[in-house]
């Protein structure tokens, strides 16, 4: 044992002395500290294991409540005792303040253990609740897919794989993934579940494997009609819904087609629509949105709408995929020569499943000669061609479609990127933004580029095709603007202005409006009154 490691054991043996810890034992495995001691606080005796990883408390050490049986039916204890103090993410301490760490982390630890044992055992099995499956998780539990919302008035299936352990081993079962009615997974066996509404006290004792004892008393505790649908001769496993504050646990009793001396708990892992937003802290949003071009800027606004709980989304470009779009695009070279809102939508499902995808390969103008853009909640249009969009905008504005429409679009060499978002019941618009307000005089470009008029830009690499020079990271920030006026429907200019390094090298000149943005003379965000203008042949009209 080195000096360093000697003088840390001291350190930690300092520590627990002055907190009144009795040390009962201490052993060293490989990069494990582990004293086990005897705390008195307040009357209750409680004896733990604290363990430090290293020699050092770089990493946050645990405390363990040391019991001869796992532990069930305890808030933020697990199986082996473990008493989780804090997640271990983002707490902030001095590693040079081994006293100090250590007297806070027994602290806590014993105010936990306090805690829960005031409270009736009641009461203490239903705050137990909330952390059931993170309990399971712990102490061993497999997990089962589940990619759609259970329906308890659909039939439930398990699809099962048969698995053999070492060459000559065993054959034994394993549930891949729980149904209602639509298999996946073509290698495995169909078997019947039940579903069952239990509470947490109906379990008492559950782990990750279970045998008869626990299987009889589970069937004392339940009632006549819960025990008919336990015991039905077709299931071969059933599915428990636990309450919870956050509404219920879903766990997998599995015993199969041949009832072993061991049978296993799964969790099921869900992953459907509504609860995967949920966990984003949203709710699904009911909304239909059209994506028109399907580039770098356009995929990543469908990909963000995704995932932020829209559930449908049309996808609207007619191109393939381009290898030379590799560096900048959200899709892979597996999409290459492959048409681009295809390979999106599949991209999109495995992202998000549950949300709605429509690929159409075609052009906008078929799209909008077929009336479908007037439908949508929201429009996004991420063409490249101003000229369309500016038709698209007058349109909606003269049949007065009520779809939020977004134009947007990238600057060259990362100077920046806009997203005008308008309705036809306000003024404001992309026309206006190509007006002159002193003069009222329509102008080539749009007067609030961030790029001084008169460059070129446009690049080429092959001696045909030219291409505007923009990264991927640009393409993002612009795409998140578009997608939150789109999530926050409500009418509105947002622009970015970057540092632009790329334009500095290549000698671009920026433009006023780019000075003023960077300097924060102008806002990133106008509102509609603030740029519309009285003669546009849009909004005016």
């Amino acid at each position: 044992m080195t000096e360093v490691q000697k003088a840390f054991i001291a350190k930690v043996e300092v520590a627990l002395r002055e907190l009144g810890a009795e040390i009962d034992a201490f052993d060293q495995k490989r990069q494990l500290s582990v004293w086990d001691i005897t705390l008195n606080r307040e009357g209750h005796l409680w004896p733990l294991r604290l363990v430090t990883v290293g020699w050092n408390i770089d990493e946050l050490p645990a405390v363990y409540w040391r019991k001869p049986s796992p532990i069930w039916g305890w808030p933020h204890v697990s199986s082996s005792g473990d008493v989780c103090v804090s997640d271990r993410e983002g707490l902030e301490y001095d590693p040079e303040d081994v006293s100090g760490v250590i007297e806070w982390i027994l602290q806590e630890s014993t105010r936990l253990l306090a805690n829960s044992c005031a409270m009736a055992e009641h009461d203490r099995k239903f705050a137990f609740a909330d952390e059931l499956e993170g309990y399971l998780r712990n102490d061993g539990s497999s997990s089962a897919i589940l990619d759609e919302k259970l329906d308890k008035a659909k039939s439930l299936y398990a699809e099962v794989a048969f698995i053999r352990r070492g060459v000559s081993g065993p054959i034994t079962p394993k549930v891949c993934r729980v149904n209602q009615g639509n298999t996946k997974l073509s290698a495995c066996h169909q078997e019947r579940l039940g579903i069952l509404d239990v509470t947490i006290h109906q379990i008492d004792g559950l782990l990750s494997e279970w045998g008869s004892d626990w299987w009889e008393a589970f069937l004392s505790r339940l009632q006549p009609a819960q025990r008919d649908i336990v015991i039905a001769p077709k299931n071969r496993g059933v599915v428990l819904r636990v309450p919870n504050s956050f509404g219920h646990s879903l766990l997998l009793l599995y015993w199969g087609l041949r009832q072993a001396k061991k049978r296993s708990t799964y969790l099921l892992e869900r992953q459907d629509h509504e609860y995967l937003v949920q966990r984003t802290g949203g709710e699904p949003i009911m909304r239909h949105v059209i994506v028109a071009g399907c580039g770098s800027i356009g995929s990543r606004v469908a990909e963000h709408l995704a995932l932020a709980g829209v559930n449908k989304i049309t996808l609207v470009d007619k191109d393939k995929f381009s290898p030379d779009n590799l560096g900048r695009h959200v899709l892979g070279r597996q999409s290459v020569s492959k048409p681009k809102v295809d390979e999106l939508a599949t991209l999109l499902k495995e992202r998000m499943p549950g949300v709605q995808i429509e690929a159409r390969a075609t052009n906008l103008q078929t799209v909008l000669a077929n009336g479908e853009l007037a439908g949508a909640d929201a429009i996004v249009l991420a063409t490249g061609n101003s000229t369309l969009e500016r038709s698209i905008a007058r349109r909606a504005f003269r049949e007065k479609w009520p779809s939020l429409i977004v134009s947007t679009s990238v600057e060259a060499a990362g100077l920046g990127g806009h997203a005008i978002a308008m309705r036809s019941d306000t003024p404001g618009c992309l026309d206006c933004l190509y007006i002159d307000p002193d003069t009222q005089q329509s102008l080539p470009n749009m007067r609030t580029t961030l790029i001084a008029p008169g460059q070129k830009v446009t690049r080429q690499l092959t001696g045909c095709g030219a291409f505007t020079p923009y990264s991927a990271l640009d393409a993002t920030r612009t795409a998140v603007l578009a997608a939150e006026r789109v999530l926050t429907n409500i009418p509105l200019y947002s622009r970015w202005a970057g540092e632009a390094v790329l334009a500095k090298a290549e000698g671009i000149q920026p433009s006023a409006t780019y000075e003023a943005l960077r300097t924060q003379r102008i806002a990133s965000d106008v509102i509609p009154s603030e740029f519309a203008q009285p003669r546009c042949p849009c909004c005016s009209v």
